[in-house]
């Protein structure tokens, strides 16, 4: 099977689109008038109106009363098959649209003198002589002077000769509208059979797409929901025998194949359609248009045979696409792994940023992979005291608190009856001690403690333990050790953080590690909102995943409103600009750019300017980067199919799972590139496409690794195979370990509330590592 989702190149123009329907009543004409008002904001688009035995699109576009007696298809096609060849198409032409490049040709002007000519066609006869002239008005169309770029195309409902061929031979894309009633399952099955064993006139199969409308009840999700569970399985039946060379299944992601419009009474009472009535509901449709379409495309005609030949956007220079290629290596994206200067090249200052590093910003909350760890290095590296750091980091001292650490300190607090924010406080005196000066306060205890008389580089995590028990065991530890830290502050000479980060993997993973951390997190949030305001030059920094945040009980946690900064990555804008300032460390790709975009890029040493660029600037370089669309599917752009597939169930993404992609995909490229050459962009974007599954067996693997509570929901996930899924069938797994799946984003809810939920979902992003299909499919 050849699909041209499947090339990398672009279809010659016009693309191709016919709606169908096998029967009448399901809104086919209304969504074709509301995709080309979408479609013909940024392209030039020629609807057909071949619905010639009821044409409405003239109706429709309100443009009925200017169709003349002997204008439209009709005439056009009936003269083709008496001369042998088509009238000139230009007369016939319609503005379908007064501020947009948006044109109708007719069916013709319905009267008596329409119904004898009509009558007179013979379509049945066309496919048998050497003259067609459907083909030929086809050939016609492209070859116009408006160049159009897209064309849409009414066909009759029902199977007939003239609805057939634009189906199976002449369509790129089709349509197909239809209401998930059982009567219409058999005959739409049978018709998309037939379109999967279709060659059009390209010898391409038509890409099948299908619309499902009017569904009732549209205001209410479950009933929404209810239609395209059923739609989606019946789809998932009718495309499961369709596979491509390699015996992969030829559309695996039913979703992105289907989209559910429900009844609008505003619509439906609407005489014509207008770009304010309710056309938004139809821009999915529009989105698998212009998935197959160049964005700014340049169309030439070409006298020799009426071809039309279309250019994209400047094709990249060979030799530089080569060179940026070979020289493109994206870091681990994981902070404890870089270098300093890698490090140093590769952060991004963001707004979230900026306003976790002030000082009255003391609460850092963010899910896995939000860069928390990429924070705690930048304050670290300037001058900032560890207090705890994850165990990988390359800087972390060999006496810095491990889980057996915290063991031991969980052992002396129930031997010396003190708390967690006593021990913490204390472990902040003998680090301050540690990182500091010979001239810094002493803890006034007899023999002093070992921080004081052994240098820094012997001292070890026994000697941390050790110094530990010394103050928890003098009498009023609580109120000794917080007049020693109020010292070391006034003794300190300029502002300095104190960072507290690795506390998720830190305190060990067993299920009394867990119980300790809870603990020993709480007692850590208790002192900060406590006492950390009593500081002036030493303030604490805490790092903490979002999940363990919401799980530790903590008292007054009011006291934080205002103070904290939850690190996320919400603008889509600063997420893309991780991944695009680290390919510009590649002298070769900035070369490129440079070329291609010289108002982002203007010199040599300008790659800094990143975090300053604006959201056109940094989608004008990412379409240089990864190419500007993912061919036929609701998210046509490459930067919202990237956007929306590397997001967890709670909407969040991680700069790790982007830049894992990216440097996946720039790996297939350069396997690719030497036998298939592609300058359109110096990743093409099949490359991302391709590349999810790799990303999705890393992310669910990090996710296993991190939270290994959740091993339980991962085998349950694997046995249920398909997503979304009843609720039901996690009945095994413990309720805890569910809400965790929930809150780390593994798992959503589909249908219901948190509390009562009826279905769950799994999204992209885990989906395929974890073997799931889509709705209907095994």
């Amino acid at each position: 099977m050849r699909l041209p989702s499947r090339s990398d190149d672009f279809l010659s123009a016009p693309l191709v689109a016919t709606f169908y329907s096998l029967r009448g009543g399901v809104g086919r004409s209304t969504a074709l008038a509301h995709t080309a008002l979408l479609l013909a904001q940024d392209h030039r688009v020629l609807c057909i109106d071949m619905d010639l035995e009821a044409p409405g699109l003239a109706a429709l576009f309100d443009v009925e009363r200017q169709v003349g007696p002997d204008q439209g298809v009709v005439s056009l096609l009936l003269g083709a098959e008496i001369a042998g060849e088509l009238p000139d198409v230009t007369p016939h032409l319609l503005r379908a649209h007064p501020d947009r490049e948006l044109y109708l040709l007719p069916a013709g002007h319905p009267d008596a003198n329409y119904a004898r000519r009509l009558a007179q066609l013979d379509p049945a006869s066309w496919y048998r002589e050497e003259s067609n002239p459907l083909r030929m008005l086809l050939s016609a169309v492209g070859g116009l002077r408006i160049a159009p770029q897209v064309v849409l195309i009414d066909a009759r409902t029902g199977i007939s000769p003239l609805s057939a061929p634009l189906l199976f031979d002449l369509a790129d894309l089709a349509v197909v509208t239809f209401f998930p009633h059982p009567q219409s399952r058999v005959g739409t099955g049978a018709l998309t059979r037939a379109l999967l064993a279709a060659r059009s006139e390209r010898a391409y199969t038509p890409e099948p797409r299908f619309l499902v409308s009017p569904v009732p009840g549209a205001g209410s999700p479950e009933t929404r929901r209810r239609y395209e569970d059923r739609a989606a399985t019946w789809i998932s039946e009718w495309l499961a025998p369709a596979v491509l060379t390699d015996g992969q299944p030829a559309f695996p992601d039913v979703d992105e194949l289907l989209h559910v419009v429900g009844y609008s009474e505003d619509m439906a009472s609407t005489d014509a359609a207008t770009a304010e009535a309710g056309g938004s509901a139809y821009a999915p449709v529009s989105e698998w248009i212009k998935g197959f379409v160049p964005r700014s495309a340049s169309i030439m005609a070409n006298n020799v045979g009426g071809s039309v030949v279309v250019s994209g956007s400047p094709s990249l220079v060979t030799t530089t696409k080569a060179e940026a290629l070979a020289g493109l290596r994206m870091s681990a994206g994981i902070a404890e792994a870089q270098s300093d200067d890698e490090f140093e090249q590769t952060y991004l200052r963001t707004g979230t940023v900026q306003q976790a590093l002030r000082a009255d910003r003391p609460l850092i909350r963010g899910r896995k992979g939000t860069g928390k760890t990429a924070l705690f290095r930048r304050l670290a590296m300037a001058g900032g005291i560890a207090v705890t750091s994850p165990s990988s980091l390359q800087t972390r001292r060999t006496w810095t608190p491990s889980s057996d650490t915290f063991k031991a300190v969980g052992s002396l607090i129930a031997e010396t009856s003190t708390d967690w924010r006593v021990a913490w406080a204390a472990l902040i005196g003998v680090t301050v001690r540690l990182y500091g000066e010979p001239r810094l306060p002493e803890f006034a205890i007899p023999g002093g403690l070992v921080c004081v008389h052994k240098p820094e580089p012997r001292y070890t995590e026994i000697d941390l333990v050790r110094d530990l028990r010394s103050v928890l065991s003098v009498p009023d530890a609580g109120l000794l050790v917080w007049q020693w830290i109020r010292e070391l502050d006034t003794a300190i000479d300029e502002q300095t953080f104190l960072l507290f980060d690795g506390l998720d993997a830190g305190f060990g993973p067993t299920a009394a590690d867990l119980t300790r951390r809870r603990e020993g997190v709480a007692g850590l949030l208790a002192l900060l909102g406590e006492r950390g305001d009593e500081l002036s030059r030493l303030r604490m920094k805490v790092l903490i995943r979002e999940d363990i945040y919401r799980s530790v009980p903590v008292p007054n946690q009011s006291h934080f409103y205002g103070r904290e900064v939850r690190l996320s990555w919400a603008d889509q804008t600063d997420y893309l600009k991780v991944v695009i300032k680290q390919a510009l460390r590649a002298a070769a790709v900035a070369d490129l750019v440079r070329h291609e975009v010289p108002d982002a890029l203007p010199s040599t040493g300008a790659e800094d300017l990143v975090e300053s660029w604006s959201q056109a600037q940094v989608l004008d370089v990412w379409r240089v980067l990864v190419g500007e669309r993912v061919s036929g599917g609701k998210t046509a752009f490459t930067h919202n199919w990237v956007w929306n597939r590397l997001a967890d169930s709670n909407g969040d993404h991680s700069p790790r799972s982007l830049i894992r992609l990216f440097d996946r995909a720039a790996e297939r490229e350069r396997g690719w590139y030497e036998s298939a050459p592609y300058e359109r962009s110096l990743i093409r974007p099949r490359a991302l496409v391709e590349s999810l599954e790799d990303i999705s067996d890393q992310e669910v693997l990090s996710v296993e690794e991190e939270y290994p509570e959740l091993g339980p929901l991962f085998e349950a996930l694997r046995a249920v195979g398909r997503t979304p899924f009843p609720a039901g069938e996690l009945a095994g797994v413990e309720v805890d370990v569910v809400n965790l799946g929930l809150e780390v984003g593994l798992l959503g809810v589909d249908l219901g509330s948190r509390d009562d939920a009826e279905r769950y979902r799994v999204p992209e992003l885990y989906r395929k590592a974890l073997g799931m299909g889509r709705k209907g499919q095994a």
